[in-house]
This record gives structure tokens, sequence and C-alpha cells, in this order.
């Protein structure tokens, strides 16, 4: 019996230590897998304001969207919409082709106003020239008098411009609709000042744009009937 005793002893004390072995890796497991459920819905919370971001954007996009359908759409054959790719100086890269329909008659508007035309088609994208390039020609009107715009890089400056009436600062200026190209009653910007002319039959206006490239991210390619 004496001799049992020791032997009961060590087998009760390795019982013990199995025990509080075992929990104390039961608890362990307990801390890891409470650790990564704070690891998972900290990170669940980054993913939901990531996800609530782009929820923000696309309803921003789609305001845009909205207000660019509702300009006038008179005798439009093609109307889709195109996302930038990237820009090359003042021409904008377009993710739309030839094979959306797209040609060199294919004009760029944004929900401020006209972006400008098309130059360059590829089967998948296209380059768009904008109003603010100086290589661009646009028909508009100033009021009740019919000019043309052309760029200067930030600005717009429109010229063959009766010099009577003179054009009040803040005038609208919008598209005339003239050569059969840009739609008409599409906004331009609005006029700055005038500029001295060496014409005097003729006068010339500063005009701030109503689209900035910065802002384009999405248009509405058109095509007007010819």
């Amino acid at each position: 019996m004496k001799g049992r005793w020791p032997r009961l002893l060590l087998a009760l004390s390795l019982a013990v230590v199995a025990y509080a072995w075992l929990q104390g890796g039961r608890w362990y497991q307990q801390v890891a897998r409470l650790r990564g459920g704070v690891y998972r819905a900290s990170h669940g919370t980054t993913r939901l304001d990531d996800l609530q971001a782009q929820v923000q954007t696309l309803q921003t996009e789609n305001e845009r969207l909205r207000a660019l359908l509702k300009l006038p759409r008179q005798g439009w054959k093609l109307s889709l919409t195109a996302s930038t790719l990237y820009r090359s100086q003042l021409d904008l890269w377009m993710n739309r082709g030839s094979a959306d329909g797209v040609t060199l008659r294919t004009v760029a508007l944004h929900s401020g106003g006209l972006v400008g035309r098309v130059v360059e088609v590829q089967p998948h994208q296209c380059r768009v020239r904008p109003v603010l390039h100086p290589d661009s020609r646009v028909p508009v009107i100033l009021g009740d008098l019919q000019g043309v715009a052309h760029g200067q890089g930030w600005v717009i400056e429109v010229t063959e411009v009766r010099s009577r009436p003179p054009i009040e600062p803040a005038t609208l200026v919008t598209t005339s609709g003239l050569g059969q190209v840009f739609p008409a009653s599409v906004l331009v910007g609005r006029v700055r000042r005038s500029l001295p002319s060496s014409e005097p039959m003729f006068a010339r206006y500063e005009v701030e744009p109503s689209v900035f490239l910065d802002q384009v991210l999405e248009v509405l390619l058109v095509e007007v009937q010819p």
C-alpha cells in the first residue's frame, strides 16, 4: 500500500499537468480565434469603406450620365458613352472605336458641355481633340451673334464676331449647329472679356470653357445626321 501512494500521486500530478496543458491549449486557440475575428472584422470594415467609396463614385458618374442624356438630341445617329483612357498633350484617348461605330464625324459631350471632336479612330479607341486645342474650330453663337471658337490651351477665343452690338461678360457661348458636325445648343463657355481686334467690323472675345480636361472621365459620343 505504501508503494502505491507515490505512483498514485505521480499519476495524479501528471493528470493535473495534462489537464492544465489541455485547458491552456484551448485558451490559446480561443485567443487565436478571437484575434482572427478582430483581424477579419477590421479588414472587413476596410473593405466596407472601399465598397462605400465605389458606390459613391458610381452614383456621381450616374448623375453625370443623366445630365448628359438630358442634352437635346436633334437627329443623332450615334449615342454611346466612353471612358477616358489617357491624355496626350491636349488630346484625349477614349475607349471606343470604329468597332463601336465611332467615325471622324463623332463629337464628345460632357455634362458641362462640349468636349471636342474625334480626329483619329482605331478599332477600339479614338482620339478626341478638345475645343481648347489651338487647331480646333467650332461654329458658335454668343447671344444673337455668330462666331468661330478655337482653343488657346486653357481658354477659348471666339473670332469673326460682328463688332456691333458688343457682347457683355458672362454671356453664354453655345454651338450653332452650322456645318452639321457639332450638335446645336451645346454649351461651350461664357464670355470673359473682349479682346483687341485689328478688323473694325469684327470683334474678338476670350471665353472661359465650360469643361476643363481634368474633369473629363466619361463622355457621351454622338454623331449628327448629315
